[in-house]
């Protein structure tokens, strides 16, 4: 016999045990998913039939442990199995205020539909816990979360408005007394010359899936023109001077440089800006001059400059 006779004979034998390896594997399992065992499976909860008025305040149990004997074969059927359960709330008893409760084996009919061939044996925690309460409803502010770079020589004119600028949120009372205001998705906007009209989603976390909102998306608008600089003189006011003295500032007057739009160019004035100096601050911060700062101004100008930043004074009693 040769090399090859011998080398054919030997991986024949081999295929042949592994095939009678393989068969009683089988018959093994066979056997053994025959037998009956006990063990547990998870089955996921669906709460219907809430009363009236009311909704779930936070989270209750939505998974329970449930314990079955039956053969082999069809625990593993189980097993890869999802299951899901409704929970009828009709029946729920009331333990404090807002807290209520059922027993697990008020769904034990439920469960044992779910799992044909098979011996429900007990169910994991005993009793669900839940808390119910009224739906509220008030309105929020929306806060933007928008970036927007401009083309060079070009602004926003005006402010960006937000349409609607509140919407309102209904939920459970402990979540929407605990929101503030709600905030847009992020949006970057680049080399923008041109009016502003985008719509733009609210966002909803996972810690507020229970809220409602009155719409999911709101419109960002804003008007985008060309920007020019222009300079004002603006009278000089000092507040908090000394009683029985009068003060005189050198200049009277300050240069206010600041951006505006082609459109609002004409339309302003000295009268539009007022430039306060604070004579408290020569004392706190130990200066012998006056700091001009614009407290008012229109809305509709960017890049606000003052020249000159600081101002002599003489004071006289």
């Amino acid at each position: 016999m040769n090399q090859e006779q011998k080398t054919f004979k030997n991986n024949r034998k081999l295929h042949v045990f592994l095939l009678f390896l393989i068969l009683a594997f089988v018959f093994w399992m066979l056997i053994k998913l025959s037998r009956t065992y006990t063990s547990t499976v998870n089955v996921d909860l669906n709460y219907t039939d809430l009363p009236k008025n009311k909704m779930l305040q936070s989270e209750p149990e939505t998974v329970v442990k449930v314990t079955l004997r039956a053969v082999g074969f069809t625990l593993l059927k189980h097993k890869f199995t999802n299951r899901k359960v409704e929970v009828s709330l009709k029946n729920s008893k009331r333990k404090r205020r807002d807290e209520y409760y059922l027993l697990s084996s008020t769904v034990l009919g439920s469960v044992n539909n779910s799992f044909a061939k098979s011996e429900v044996i007990g169910i994991e925690p005993d009793t669900l816990l839940f808390e119910l309460g009224k739906s509220i409803s008030k309105k929020v502010k929306v806060e933007p979360d928008v970036t927007i770079q401009y083309k060079s020589g070009y602004n926003l004119s005006g402010d960006l408005e937000v349409d609607p600028p509140y919407i309102t949120i209904s939920g459970p009372k402990s979540l929407v007394d605990s929101v503030i205001y709600v905030s847009t998705k992020s949006l970057k906007i680049e080399d923008v010359q041109d009016t502003i009209h985008r719509e733009i989603e609210i966002i909803s976390n996972a810690k507020t899936s229970k809220l409602t909102y009155s719409t999911e998306l709101v419109t960002i608008k804003g008007k985008v023109e060309k920007f020019t600089e222009r300079t004002i003189e603006v009278p000089i006011k000092v507040k908090n001077v000394p009683n029985a003295y009068t003060i005189k500032t050198f200049p009277d007057k300050v240069k206010v440089v600041f951006q505006v739009g082609l459109s609002d160019f004409n339309r302003i004035d000295e009268n539009d800006f007022e430039v306060v100096c604070d004579f408290s601050i020569i004392e706190s911060d130990g200066i012998d001059y006056l700091i001009p700062k614009v407290v008012n101004k229109p809305s509709f100008v960017t890049g606000v400059k003052i020249v000159p930043n600081e101002v002599e004074f003489l004071l006289e009693k």
